[in-house]
């Protein structure tokens, strides 16, 4: 199922050093803001950030009427032509695909747009499963929120640690005390 009738486009393949690897080479802030990036190029942005939640399941359509009853039987021989009779089929609504920019996207779509999302966030991961053993069971929001609460932290602490060592050898000019 694509949105529009259209191929989406792929998803984009990221170069290993660029991939978020914990935080031990790559940073979290740079990955976050090309995941972001991506995600907004592809309409997908708000299935990380909540604004498009996923929908409730649809009404199962009502059941087909049942066929009319076979004409009753008549005592007099005539010959008639016999026309087909055609059993009137209930109407059921199709639903058209929504925009991939849609904030109310069918729960189909829906299903389709999220793990596009997750994708899109696994790309730029170096074995995301590794970080996150239950990934597969988590929505792209889940998923996104997870990895942000988490190295959000640590990369702030790296920075600080950079910093602090940074100013505590600036004075230095290699002389020992």
């Amino acid at each position: 199922m694509a949105s529009n009738g259209a191929i989406p486009p792929p998803i984009p393949e990221v170069s290993a050093d660029l991939k978020f690897d914990g935080g031990v080479k790559v940073g979290w802030a740079p990955v976050k803001r090309r995941i972001v990036n991506s995600l907004k190029t592809q309409g997908l942005l708000g299935y990380t950030d909540g604004s498009i939640p996923k929908p409730p399941p649809s009404p199962p359509s009502p059941p087909p009427p049942p066929p009319p009853p076979p004409p009753a039987a008549s005592t007099t021989t005539t010959t008639t032509t016999a026309t087909p009779t055609t059993t009137p089929i209930a109407s059921t609504e199709t639903s058209k695909a929504t925009p991939v920019f849609s904030v109310t996207p069918s729960l189909e779509e829906w299903v389709f747009r999220n793990d596009r999302a997750k994708g899109i966030i696994e790309s730029h991961i170096d074995d995301l499963p590794s970080l996150m053993p239950n990934v597969d069971d988590k929505s792209a929001k889940e998923v996104y929120e997870a990895l942000n609460t988490e190295f959000a932290k640590k990369d702030g602490m790296r920075k600080l640690n950079l910093s602090t060592n940074f100013s505590n050898n600036s004075g230095r000019s290699g002389r020992m005390p």
